[in-house]
């Protein structure tokens, strides 16, 4: 089965096995970047893999 290259906060959060409040404030503090698409909000997961795996550290745009 092929996995989703994003995922909803909800999707992620069952996934991880990660309250989605917590993933919620993770969004909302701009600690990894994410898709936004009207009201609804998209975790690439590579990218939220390599935050945790950094143990958190937040993600520092390119300039």
């Amino acid at each position: 089965m092929e996995q989703k290259a994003a995922l909803t906060i909800r999707e992620t959060s069952r996934e991880y096995g990660i309250p989605e409040y917590a993933i919620r404030t993770l969004v909302k503090r701009g600690a990894f970047p994410v898709i936004q698409t009207g009201n609804r909000c998209y975790i690439v997961r590579t990218v939220f893999e390599a935050y945790l795996e950094k143990g958190g550290e937040t993600y520092v745009a390119a300039r």
